[in-house]
């Protein structure tokens, strides 16, 4: 697949769609990790990929980080719409920096701008603005990189559920944008993305290992958690020092339908890592 350096998405059926940096850009693999097909071109470097339902059909939404661009497109690769577009009103701090995209429950689009200004902008499903949230800091209402996000259902109301990467730590707003509350510990191994099923969340640290957390926010597992600390947050492992016993770079993160969870590294060999639960 070539470098990686983005996220992975989950159809209904348990494909998943890996984000590669260049071209092939968007590759298909069934769930046992056989090749299925590679999307159409212009869908490379998506930092992160979003699936949603309209109907009986299934989309993907990818912020596509080089072209400061978010893009909707079918399982195919055909684009469907992308985001600034002409009825987009200019978003304070700019599009640079997009490293995640979310549809909310009523159709609302964010913009995460992880890599840009550290703000989150609301827009309506037309793109219209709604509202600008953050920016740089440290405290209440700032992020260091709101680097991924997750719609996170567990407490009756939606919220969004953010990895404040290099802040070392998650944090939940609603889906107004209004600060509820730091999620679990501080002092994380750089948290890049989460996704949420059932009662439990999965996130990837950048910093080697992946961990499931509670509804309280307890850490229940740490999943393959690398003693190698040179070996953590960096892209340049060569192939053949990377292995099934640890991860190097955790980047996206998604449970399957069956409770798999699959696992995109920040890696210029590439490398997607797929977990099975084990009935006991």
């Amino acid at each position: 697949m070539g470098s990686l350096h983005g996220d992975l998405a989950i159809d209904k059926d348990g494909n998943i769609y890996a984000a590669t940096n260049g071209e092939p850009g968007i590759v298909a693999f069934d769930r046992f990790g056989n090749y299925t097909k590679t999307l159409k071109g212009g869908l490379a470097g998506m930092h992160a990929l979003t699936v949603v339902t309209e109907g009986d059909k299934q989309f993907v939404w990818g912020a596509q980080v080089g072209k400061n661009r978010a893009v909707k497109f079918d399982l195919e690769g055909n684009v469907i719409e992308t985001l600034p577009n002409e009825k987009t009103a200019k978003l304070e701090g700019g599009m640079g920096g997009l490293t995640e995209v979310l549809v909310g429950p009523d159709g609302h689009i964010y913009f995460f701008m992880g890599y840009g200004s550290k703000k989150i902008h609301k827009l309506k499903p037309d793109g219209a603005l709604v509202k600008t949230y953050g920016g740089k800091g440290k405290g209440i209402d700032q992020f260091a990189a709101c680097h991924g996000a997750a719609l996170d259902l567990r407490y009756g109301e939606p919220r969004l559920l953010v990895c404040d990467r290099e802040n070392r730590r998650m944090v939940h707003l609603t889906m107004d944008l209004t600060w509820i509350g730091i999620y679990g510990e501080t002092g994380m191994r750089r948290p890049a993305d989460v996704d949420v099923k059932g009662d439990l969340a999965v996130i990837s640290e950048l910093e080697g290992r992946v961990i499931i957390v509670d509804k309280e926010g307890k850490v229940v597992s740490a999943l393959l958690d690398n003693p190698d600390k040179q070996q953590w947050g960096t892209n340049g492992v060569p192939a053949d020092q990377l292995h099934d016993k640890a991860f190097s770079s955790p980047h996206g993160v998604k449970w399957g339908p069956q409770g798999q969870i699959y696992v995109s590294e920040w890696s210029k060999v590439g490398r997607l890592i797929a977990l099975y639960p084990i009935k006991k």
